[in-house]
């Protein structure tokens, strides 16, 4: 499934947003965060289970710092949150990479673009905000 958003949709500003649910990123990043416990579901992964706990924790610190940074209220604290949210990205894509390098069969190309997406989609966001 592939997710595609105007620009408007994902730089639109704090104000815009009634809750945390109207912030695109943050919905996008839900929907990978579903993709990649789904993975720690593979055979090949589901003995693995410190790769699988730390895979799933970046993922889910992708969207808990969007939402605590748009907790925080203020544009300053909310792009920080951002950073560190992109920061939680380039852990997925690296826990991604170890994933494939000792598990070949197991296909992660799709989430690792997705997760690069979102990177992009994060970092325009943020860049928006400032």
């Amino acid at each position: 499934m592939e997710i595609r958003y105007k620009k408007e949709q994902y730089s639109r500003s704090m104000s815009d947003a009634k809750s945390i649910e109207d912030i695109e990123v943050y919905k996008e990043a839900l929907l990978l965060t579903r993709e990649v416990f789904n993975l720690c579901k593979l055979v090949d992964l589901r003995k693995e289970y410190s790769l699988c706990d730390q895979v799933k924790r970046a993922s889910i610190s992708v969207c808990a710092n969007i939402s605590e940074g748009y907790g925080r209220r203020t544009r300053a604290d909310f792009a920080q949150f951002l950073s560190i949210s992109l920061g939680s990205c380039n852990e997925v894509l690296a826990l991604l990479d170890i994933v494939k390098v000792n598990f070949p069969r197991v296909e992660t190309s799709q989430l690792k673009e997705r997760y690069k997406i979102l990177s992009k989609r994060i970092f325009s966001f943020r860049r928006n905000l400032r």
